[in-house]
């Protein structure tokens, strides 16, 4: 589940939309300086906290569904529609299209934490981007073949990312034995980068999604 830790600290840059530049008249003889430029749009007060509260929000439904759909094997994909945006839908389908093509399947949960709003701005369109970077905990998750059975409980009870393994020789034996499998994927913590479109607040879904190859430890 999504560990409630948002982080808004002092953003780099804040964007806002300013109108298009406007051309006035010719004044005749008045020697007044003009401006170009009309007066910047004002954001509301509580606009990065929204923005902020509406990424989370996407991202947690976003990271149940995929895991929903990767548990069956990639099947029955019309949940994420709501959650993505047209562009990125194609993305999301090659990827669930994988797990079918390869006979795979998840077993297990994704969460995430430690969400930055990076940017939030309006567009000229008048739509609301917002950009993030988010740590997804993936050590909870587990994309085996589908005729596998699933992780016994001692293996969920080590990760070579975290741990050194104390416990007996027999239970080694049954870890050790269950990750020699071909085909077995344990998820690792990855930090991620993902923008979110939409002309409200309450209809932002997700425009990208993708590692962060950056300083940025999760």
């Amino acid at each position: 589940m999504m560990f409630r830790h948002l982080l808004i600290g002092a953003l780099a840059f804040l964007l806002v939309a300013c109108e298009a530049p406007v051309i006035l008249p010719e004044t005749g003889g008045n020697t007044e300086p003009l401006s170009l430029v009309q007066p910047r749009r004002e954001l509301p007060p509580t606009f990065f906290e929204q923005a902020a509260n509406g990424a989370e929000e996407v991202i947690d439904r976003y990271l149940s569904i995929t895991d929903e759909i990767t548990a069956r094997g990639g099947t029955n994909t019309e949940p994420i529609k709501a959650l993505v945006s047209p562009s990125w839908l194609l993305k999301e389908r090659e990827g669930f299209e994988s797990y079918q093509t390869r006979g795979l399947r998840s077993v297990g949960s994704t969460s995430a934490h430690s969400v930055v709003i990076q940017n939030a701005h309006i567009t000229l369109e008048g739509a609301i981007e917002v950009g993030a970077m988010v740590c997804v905990e993936g050590t909870d998750l587990f994309v085996i073949p589908a005729e596998y059975d699933d992780p016994p409980e001692v293996v969920w009870q080590w990760h070579p990312d975290y741990e050194d393994f104390e416990g007996e020789d027999s239970d080694w034996e049954d870890i050790e034995q269950y990750l020699s499998q071909p085909d077995v994927t344990w998820g690792t913590a990855v930090a991620i980068q993902t923008w979110l479109v939409g002309e409200s607040f309450e209809s932002l879904v997700i425009d990208s999604w993708e590692p962060w190859w950056g300083v940025y430890e999760c």
